[in-house]
């Protein structure tokens, strides 16, 4: 039995299948903005709805959470300046620097783990079978030229 091919990432059905694709929400999980409903959208479109498991929705919306807190902070930044003055007038940095800082460091490593800055022709996504095909044409490309290729 033949298994099934999936579709390729630009195909028209693929594409017309993102539109009617969205991917629900997980059980107990709540978005407080209709912007991190933006967010949830562009971040789950990265893949089919059916390759998502609980676990990673569960995660997406945490790095959204993050993503909006992030903002939000980065906003406050960018009204007060990177250094504040003291009641004595010495300049010191921000402090909302280290926090976002902070939530971008732990929204990186969620998205890390979740692979969705990885894209199909990143050497590291590729299967192991196009890395074994390499090493036999290699093995045979060093072997006596006797061979019939």
């Amino acid at each position: 039995m033949a298994k099934p091919q999936r579709l390729g990432r630009n195909s028209a059905l693929t594409r017309v299948g993102v539109v009617s694709d969205a991917v629900p929400l997980p059980e107990g999980v709540v978005l407080r903005s209709d912007a991190e409903m933006v967010m949830w959208r562009q971040i789950t479109d990265t893949r089919s709805a059916k390759d998502w498991r609980e676990l990673d929705l569960m995660l997406v919306a945490k790095a959204v959470r993050l993503e909006a807190d992030i903002r939000k902070h980065q906003e406050v930044l960018d009204r007060t300046g990177p250094l504040l003055k003291t009641d004595r007038g010495t300049p010191i940095p921000n402090p909302m620097i280290q926090v976002i800082e902070t939530l971008q460091r732990s929204q990186l490593t969620i998205i890390r783990g979740l692979g969705i800055l990885q894209t199909e022709t990143d050497p590291r996504t590729k299967n192991a079978a196009g890395f074994a095909q390499t090493g036999f044409r290699s093995l045979i490309d060093s072997t006596d030229d006797l061979i019939a290729r």
